[in-house]
């Protein structure tokens, strides 16, 4: 379990990190769709090596259905993307990547609702004061929302929760073919991007890129990239729900980076607050912290 939570937290991190190198991005080229279609493109690219060396073609127990569930993969984790980019014209950097901390109870419902198991309380207590943290976040924001914000921000949940369980799906299906789990998440995550890709590469002609551009999403595509292998081990290991536990730290790291960007030139990258609303956020981070540890202790008593 402990290399799962580390495996959380460096998933938290990078997406901390991705979340404002794509805010760069959108603020100089104001294309979401743009971005996600580059960035899809260039995430093939960097994964297809893998995919050969990986994947353990004709090994798969029920290969038809192993197809449709990535198929549904990639169709709820495109929709997700567009979402988030699109919601980031609302929502500041690191404000939009806290509000993600609220998608641990859309995942929780469905995966009891799924019978893939069952919450005590005092993991039903972690989900709540996780999401109570990410609402504080939101409190301690700018004014800049919109309903049109919120219904993308809705969107984007319910389509990384049900992408979460399908990607678990199928790094369990790759890993009973034999091979070891660390293996088979790799193996997964380098068979899901190049499928990305493809879907995004008869859009890249419309969206070529320019140098500067290129410049702009390669870094964001590689961490991106490196924070989904590491994500998808984290639930294989300790399963969705406490994975989002974990990455509701995101918000933490989020705001710690947002701090630093005026320091490094990049303060238009997210909103000038208050040192009161600042505080807000501190306190919403500490409650994050204490979720995962009550979550922890939670699922010790299931043993």
């Amino acid at each position: 379990m402990t290399l799962g939570i580390v495996f959380g937290f460096i998933t938290a991190i990078l997406n901390a990190v991705g979340y404002l190198v794509s805010a760069r991005y959108l603020l100089h080229y104001k294309s979401p769709l743009r971005l996600l279609i580059q960035a899809q493109v260039f995430m093939m690219v960097i994964a297809l090596p893998f995919l050969l060396w990986l994947f353990p073609f004709g090994q798969i127990d029920k290969p038809l259905e192993f197809a449709g569930v990535q198929a549904f993969w990639v169709t709820v984790f495109l929709l997700g993307q567009g979402c988030f980019f699109a919601a980031q014209k609302y929502f500041e950097a690191s404000r939009l990547s806290s509000l993600l901390g609220l998608k641990i109870i859309v995942l929780a419902i469905v995966f009891v609702a799924s019978g893939k198991g069952m919450l005590n309380l005092w993991q039903v207590a972690a989900v709540l004061m996780a999401a109570i943290a990410g609402m504080i976040f939101n409190w301690s924001g700018a004014a800049r929302s919109s309903l049109v914000g919120w219904l993308l921000v809705v969107a984007t949940l319910f389509c990384y929760s049900f992408a979460d369980l399908s990607e678990t799906e199928l790094v369990m299906r790759v890993h009973g073919s034999g091979h070891s789990l660390l293996r088979s998440t790799f193996a997964t995550a380098a068979l899901a991007y190049p499928c990305l890709g493809a879907v995004s590469l008869p859009l890249i002609y419309r969206f070529r890129p320019t140098r500067d551009q290129v410049c702009k999403v390669f870094p964001y595509s590689l961490i991106w990239i490196t924070s989904q292998v590491s994500l998808f081990a984290c639930f294989v290991m300790i399963k969705p729900v406490f994975g989002n536990v974990i990455l509701a730290t995101r918000g933490l790291f989020s705001l710690l980076f947002g701090a630093l960007l005026p320091f490094i030139g990049l303060g238009s990258l997210d909103s000038k607050v208050s040192r009161r609303k600042w505080m807000q956020r501190i306190f919403a981070a500490l409650l994050m912290i204490f979720a995962i540890a009550l979550y922890s202790y939670g699922k010790s008593l299931q043993k």
